[in-house]
C-alpha cells in the first residue's frame, strides 16, 4: 500500500552545524534533506523524511542519542520537532525550496523545474537538489565556486584530449565540475559514493556536458595524472588525510582550491599544505566556513 504520510524531523540547529547535521540526517534517513535558512537568522533548519513503517522507537533513541552527543561536544542544537506530513506536501517540498539562486556575481544555479533567463555575462547550471549539499547553498559551496572565478583567467588549461585539465575530488552532485565544464575546460569527477556519482552523473546530463565531463568513481590515490587545477570541497579530517595525494597531483604553476572546513582549523590545514611546497594564493570565508586557494610554483 502506499505511504499516504511522511514523519517530518525538523531540527534547528546553529548555523556553523549544518554540514555535520545535514550529513547526519542524510544517512540516517537514506534520502536527500532539505536544509533552509530560519528566517530572522535564528539558525539553520534540517528537514529529514522517514515512511512511517521506518520510524520505530530505535530512530527515536537514536535522534535523542546524537542530540547528546552534540552536547558532549559543546554543540547545541536549538530545537526538535517531529510532525506527521501528507505524502503530496513531502513530494512537493523540494520545488517550492528550490528556486534560482545568484551564487556568485556571474553564476546562477537553477533546479530543473525552474525558468530562468540569463544577462548576457551570467552561468546558469540546473542542478537536481536530491542531496543537502552541492546545490550551492552551502557557504564551502559557494567559497569554492568564487575561488575558482579568482583564479580561472590566470591558468593555463590548454591541455590536448585525452588528457584532463580539471579534477574535482569529492564531486557530491558535481556542481563544481559542471562549472568548470561550462568554462570549457574537461573535468574528472571523482567521488567514492555510488549515491553521489549517480546524482554527479544525472546533473551532467541535465546541462549537456557530457563531452565536457567524466564523472568516475575512482580513488584520489589510484590516480597518476596531474593537474593544473584541482577542487577539493571536503572536510578537515579528509584534508588532512589526503594532502599528500592531491598535492602530488598538482601541476607546477597549478591552483589547488580547497573548502569544507572552520576557520578554527585554518592554521592546521594550511600548515599540513604548505608542508608539502604549496603556497598560499588567496584565502575566502563565509559564515565561520573558509577556502583556501594554494599554488604550486613554476
Amino acid at each position: 500500500m502506499a505511504t499516504h504520510h511522511w514523519i517530518e524531523i525538523r531540527l534547528l540547529i546553529p548555523s556553523a552545524m549544518q554540514e555535520e547535521a545535514a550529513c547526519y540526517l542524510t544517512d540516517l534517513s537514506g534520502r536527500g534533506v532539505i536544509v533552509e535558512d530560519e528566517a530572522g537568522g535564528a539558525g539553520t533548519v534540517i528537514r529529514a523524511f522517514w515512511p512511517p513503517e521506518d520510524f520505530g522507537p530505535w530512530l527515536q533513541q537514536e535522534l535523542q542519542d546524537y542530540l547528546a552527543r552534540l552536547s558532549g561536544h559543546n554543540l547545541f542544537p536549538l530545537g526538535l520537532e517531529r510532525r506527521q506530513v501528507a505524502a503530496e506536501d513531502w513530494a512537493n517540498a523540494w520545488k517550492q525550496y528550490f528556486k534560482p539562486v545568484r551564487i556568485t556575481p556571474r553564476l546562477v544555479i537553477r533546479p530543473p523545474w525552474e525558468d530562468y533567463h540569463p544577462a548576457a555575462d551570467e552561468m546558469v547550471l540546473t542542478i537536481q537538489p536530491g542531496m543537502a549539499f552541492g546545490t550551492g547553498r552551502h557557504p564551502t559551496t559557494a567559497l569554492c565556486l568564487e575561488a575558482m572565478e579568482r583564479v580561472w583567467d590566470h591558468l593555463s588549461l590548454t591541455l590536448a584530449p585525452p588528457a584532463w585539465e580539471v579534477l574535482d575530488v569529492g564531486t557530491g552532485t558535481g556542481i563544481l565540475a559542471l562549472a568548470a565544464g561550462r568554462r570549457g575546460a574537461r573535468v574528472l569527477a571523482i567521488d567514492v559514493d555510488p549515491e553521489a556519482v549517480a546524482a554527479a552523473l544525472d546533473n551532467v546530463r541535465l546541462n549537456a556536458l557530457e563531452d565536457f565531463i567524466l564523472v568516475e568513481d575512482t580513488p584520489l590515490n589510484a590516480l597518476r595524472q596531474q593537474f593544473p587545477l584541482i577542487l577539493a570541497n571536503l572536510t578537515a579530517p579528509d584534508l588532512h588525510h589526503w594532502a599528500a595525494a592531491l598535492a602530488g597531483r598538482l601541476l607546477a604553476g597549478g591552483a589547488l582550491i580547497i573548502s569544507g572546513f572552520l576557520t578554527t582549523d585554518l592554521p592546521a590545514v594550511l600548515s599540513r599544505f604548505l608542508g608539502y611546497g604549496l603556497h598560499q594564493a588567496g584565502t575566502l570565508s563565509r559564515d565561520d566556513w573558509v577556502a583556501l586557494i594554494l599554488r604550486r610554483p613554476h
